[in-house]
């Protein structure tokens, strides 16, 4: 089965949440580009497709949480910020 098929799941899931998948992925889009890292990059170093993180920072879904919590470590991104756009409160 080709993974990006596979995706029609999780758009599904996700398509209730419009207003919170944009946001997300114009922070992934930001970060991404300020890292120098391309979406074939970071899809290598998450074991997924190139198609799933595309589909990430264009808002069409959004990375299960273990995918946040490695981007936000492959960025050096606040895990907290990176989901949420707000400042973690201590």
């Amino acid at each position: 089965m080709n993974r990006c098929t596979a995706n029609i799941g999780h758009l599904e899931r996700s398509i209730e949440n419009d207003r919170l998948r944009r946001p997300l992925a114009a922070r992934l889009d930001r970060a991404f580009k300020r890292a120098g890292i391309s979406s074939a990059r970071a899809a290598r170093w998450l074991g997924v497709s190139e198609c799933e993180v595309r589909y990430w920072c264009s808002g069409i879904t959004v990375p299960p949480l273990s995918a946040c919590m490695r981007l936000a470590a492959l960025l050096n991104l606040d895990v907290h910020w990176l989901c949420t756009g707000h400042a973690q409160v201590a």
